[in-house]
């Protein structure tokens, strides 16, 4: 019949080491759900995500320093980071609307998961026609 091949697994190429950057922001999100589930007040277990949709619109008015430095050292460089920064801060202010929906209880947790899917379906067949 042949040779068989080892069941063990083999590395290919080194190993990454240090900290997950999805693990630790996880972890982040999911305690800060256990604390707002558990320990605070109920205005503020609904009113949470208010807090991340301040940090997006922070995002989107405040530019770096950084960015400015970044465009004397190179030329169009500062314009790719800005436009980064700034699709990462609308992410954050769509995220905590959507969440401020919810956990204001403005959507019936029955639509809930069918409204995922379907938004998704949507955007996937905007992405391929647009």
């Amino acid at each position: 019949m042949g040779r068989f091949r080892s069941l063990t697994a083999r590395r290919v190429g080194q190993r990454r080491r240090g900290v997950s950057t999805f693990g630790l922001v996880l972890l982040v999100v999911g305690v800060a759900t256990l604390l707002v589930s558990y320990f605070l007040p109920g205005w503020v277990a609904r009113l949470w995500p208010l807090l991340v949709v301040a940090l997006g619109v922070l995002g989107l008015v405040r530019r770096p320093d950084f960015v400015t430095e970044l465009e004397a050292l190179v030329p169009g460089l500062a314009n790719a980071a800005d436009r980064q920064r700034r699709r990462f801060s609308l992410g954050l202010v769509v995220l905590g609307l959507i969440l401020l929906v919810f956990t204001s209880r403005l959507v019936d947790d029955r639509i809930a998961g069918p409204a995922v899917i379907i938004a998704l379906g949507l955007a996937l067949l905007w992405r391929r026609y647009r």
